[in-house]
């Protein structure tokens, strides 16, 4: 058998680092002494091409990573002829689909692209019907759709440092969703999607509020990576426990490899408020990869819109990942609005009328809708609606008046106006569109007071008037009996084109059958009316939302074991119900028996849906993440706190896991119950160890040993001196750790007495306090350039032997299958 080489010379270009230190690793592990990376150290500057030359020739094997990136590089080309003329061995991998270059041809090349080449795969309406906000006509935006032309032409052709990612950034109602929609739709759909082999949409925005403090990207990570699979493994994986962070990763390598359109619409619900300490980050760790893979490596383009700028891309943004603010109308293309929209009055008139609003788009073409339909069209008439009262702080606070003077025309109209107002209202019960089943069931009697009535038809039930009895109700003014019946489907339907002329929502229904399937309204209008419903008509806004939870726990049928598609009706149903004051239903009938399947953790262990199972939790705090809602048992509410820290760890967030573990663990001392008051304090040091604050988590730690040993629970006694013992450890008090350690040892062989030792990740922190001194020592004797005493070396050797011992004992016993779970 031959021996392997030497050295392998890995030859690609920088935009594949990440696949290339895979490969590194691989060709290590598969026995070769050396891996030459010429990206990692050395620049494409001819000054180095002796180092190149001279790398390459110490080499026997020679990897060329064959990409849309190195296939556009003359640095990569020239090192593959250099390699030929020593005639060394060259094996060519392709790792994506773009055409193999000419250095190539005819050559043999192995080809770790997964499925068909020539697939195309198209799905841009899938979650929200995207194609419906492209506008027939979109003005001021001339300058922005060339520029997403040029970049989509640009990947075509391959151009090394093209964008991968154009990012629009502008308030809410500036249009950022029409421009992209506007694009996508004439320039690719209309034109048969030329040259693109994948195009798949999502819009994250919610309800249009300035803080999302649970918004996950799990749902949508599952739907992509589903769509974009290239086999049953990329299935499977989706479907998995892994988290985000990972998904994301596999998303932006299968994504990356195809000519693909990816439109993210709306990411502000996963970024943090501007004024947080952290900026405008992204807070979902799933986003955040997939993002920067795609900055990194990518043969295709995606389009992102958001309200925040995105700092996660900033070191990409003057090559891969440019960042655009989309400005405000002007005054031209403002006017021009108007007209179109029937607004009649002098250019000074209609400029100005622009200029009062800022040239903010959804709130021209709120007025002008209005104008319209409630006073000709007359320019003159905007004086009703008071901008100059607007906040202009406040987020869409001059189309919010638009939208209340919209809101008295139609209550002055009569029935018709308040059947529109109605529907308008039911849209603010939802942060997403209303599906028809929803819709629905809001219409079915009885009356919801306050907000449905204008849906049925009301009509008095005459009493039988029988002699003397009958005479004196009627005298003294017994109530009539009201009898409701739903106004019928055409009735509605009129009602709901009205508000689409209006384009006060977007009405989606299905091809050839006309059947709806959803309404939808710009968030910003969506968030209007559920202000105005939950703080007008409060029994109505509950009232409603307890409506909405009893049909979707009424509807839903996740099966035994439901996939995260099947859970998602469950967690609408949370939401709810909480804004139904029904938090302690939601919590026990539904979130824990139902999404977490009670003990089993089902969402996270089973799906990985961190995210979207914060998103449930956050639901039951008045205030995210200091106080759970008083509705709830203290019980539930302690468990809860828990619940949203340990999500908020796995998710990244740790600083803002502190304050809900401390709050849990305050919580279950109040109570008395130690042990979980045990558990709750180191896992508490463990997080602040994490971030760094090793004081606090040393004394945390000693909180636990108390609170377990209160408990009695000889488990948690031992597990928790470990605990301390390392806290101890990081924080230089050797000798004390030390005695913990032991300690917690004696403790596990009286538990388990054919286990003595500790194992798991106690039994890694005890070698590892055991190995400080040896390592220390190696370190200054290092230094020094000289031994320490024989007697000092000696000792040092027999820990040495001993921890050796203690994992060649740990191993053996975990070769025992039933075991094994006890060393993770």
């Amino acid at each position: 058998m031959s021996r392997p080489p030497r050295q392998a010379f890995i030859s690609h270009a920088t935009a594949d680092d990440g696949y290339v230190a895979e490969l590194e690793s691989f060709l290590r592990a598969a026995g070769l002494a050396e891996v030459f990376n010429d990206a990692a150290s050395i620049r494409p500057d001819d000054a180095f091409w002796p180092v190149i030359q001279q790398g390459i020739a110490d080499s026997e094997l020679f990897v060329c990573v064959i990409s849309a990136a190195s296939s556009a590089s003359d640095w990569v080309r020239r090192e593959v002829e250099h390699a030929r003329s020593l005639g060394g061995r060259v094996i060519g991998l392709r790792i994506d689909r773009s055409p193999v270059p000419p250095y190539f041809a005819g050559r043999d090349v192995i080809n770790f692209v997964v499925g068909p080449t020539a697939e195309r795969r198209i799905d841009i309406d899938r979650q929200n019907r995207f194609t419906k906000y492209a506008p027939e006509r979109l003005l001021g935006r001339d300058p922005e759709l060339a520029l997403i032309s040029d970049a989509w032409k640009k990947a075509l052709r391959a151009e090394a440092g093209r964008p991968h990612i154009l990012t629009f950034v502008a308030l809410g109602g500036e249009g950022k969703t029409s421009l992209v929609a506007k694009w996508a739709v004439d320039e690719l759909s209309a034109k048969g999607w030329p040259g693109c082999e994948a195009a798949f949409a999502w819009s994250f925005y919610s309800q249009g509020t300035r803080d999302q403090v649970a918004a996950s990207s799990d749902a949508f990570l599952k739907a992509a990576l589903d769509f974009f699979a290239d086999d049953d493994a990329d299935r499977a994986f989706a479907a998995g426990p892994a988290g985000a962070y990972e998904k994301g990763q596999r998303l932006a390598r299968l994504v990356g490899s195809r000519r693909s359109l990816l439109i993210l619409d709306g990411l502000e619900p996963l970024q943090y408020a501007p004024t947080a300490p952290t900026g405008s980050q992204l807070k979902d760790q799933g986003l955040a990869a997939l993002l920067k893979g795609l900055a990194q490596q990518s043969q295709g383009l995606c389009l992102v819109t958001t309200r925040y700028s995105v700092p996660d891309l900033k070191a990409f943004r003057q090559s891969t990942a440019p960042e655009h603010e989309l400005k405000r109308l002007s005054p031209e293309a403002g006017t021009h609005l108007l007209t179109t929209l029937g607004v009649t009055g002098s250019a000074q008139e209609l400029q100005a009328a622009v200029e009062e609003v800022k040239g903010h788009a959804l709130t021209l073409q709120l007025l002008g809708s209005w104008l319209r339909d409630a006073h000709a069209g007359d320019i003159r008439q905007r004086q009703l609606v008071k901008l100059e009262e607007a906040d202009a702080e406040e987020q869409g606070g001059h189309a919010f008046r638009v939208m209340a003077a919209y809101e008295a025309s139609f209550e002055r109209e009569g029935d018709a106006g308040r059947r529109a107002l109605a529907l308008l209202r039911l849209l603010g019960l939802f942060d997403r569109p209303v599906t028809a089943d929803c819709f629905e069931a809001l219409r079915q009697p009885p009356v919801i007071a306050g907000l449905t009535e204008p849906l049925f038809a009301g009509r008095s039930q005459e009493h039988q008037v029988v002699g003397f009895g009958g005479w004196v109700r009627r005298l003294f003014g017994a109530k009539e009996r009201i009898k409701y019946e739903r106004v019928s489907p055409a009735v509605i339907n009129v009602a709901l084109q009205r508000l689409e002329s209006a384009r006060l929502l977007t009405v989606h229904r299905e091809a050839g059958s006309g059947h709806l399937l959803s309404l939808d309204a710009h968030p910003l209008l969506r968030e209007y009316f559920a202000r105005q419903l939950r703080e007008q008509q409060p029994d109505a806004w509950r009232a409603a939302h307890g409506r909405l939870f009893e049909h979707l726990c009424a509807r839903t049928n996740e099966g035994d074991q439901p996939t995260l598609e099947d859970l998602q009706p469950l967690y609408q149903a949370v939401a709810h119900g909480c804004l139904a004051g029904l938090q302690q239903r939601a919590c026990e009938e539904v979130y824990y028996a139902r999404i977490a399947r009670k003990a089993e953790a089902y969402a996270v262990k089973k799906l990985g849906a961190f995210g979207s199972d914060l998103g449930a939790v956050a639901c039951f705090f008045d205030q995210p993440w200091q106080r759970v809602s008083p509705a709830l048992t203290e019980a539930d509410q302690a468990w809860l706190l828990n619940q949203a820290a340990f999500r908020l760890r796995a998710l990244g967030r740790l600083t803002e896991a502190l304050e809900p573990m401390r709050a849990g663990l305050n919580a279950y001392v109040a109570r008395s119950e130690w042990k979980f008051a045990a558990i709750a304090a180191s896992n508490l040091s463990e997080l602040e160890m994490t971030l760094g604050e090793v004081a606090a988590a040393a004394q945390d730690a000693e909180q636990s040993v108390t609170h377990a040993d209160r408990s009695g629970d000889a488990i948690q006694r031992m597990v928790n001196r470990a605990t301390h013992a390392d806290a101890l450890h990081q924080a230089g008090r050797r000798a004390e750790a030390l005695k913990g350690f032991r300690e917690a040892e004696q403790m596990q062989q009286e538990l388990q007495p054919s286990y003595p030792l500790l194992y798991s990740l106690r039994g890694f922190r005890y070698a590892d306090q055991l190995l400080a001194a040896p390592e220390r020592a190696a370190w200054q004797a290092a230094a020094a350039g000289q031994h320490g005493p024989a007697e000092e070396a000696a000792g040092h050797h027999e820990v040495l032997q001993a921890v050796g011992q203690r994992a060649a004992q740990t191993l053996t016993r975990g070769q025992d299958e039933r075991w094994y779970s006890l060393l993770v």
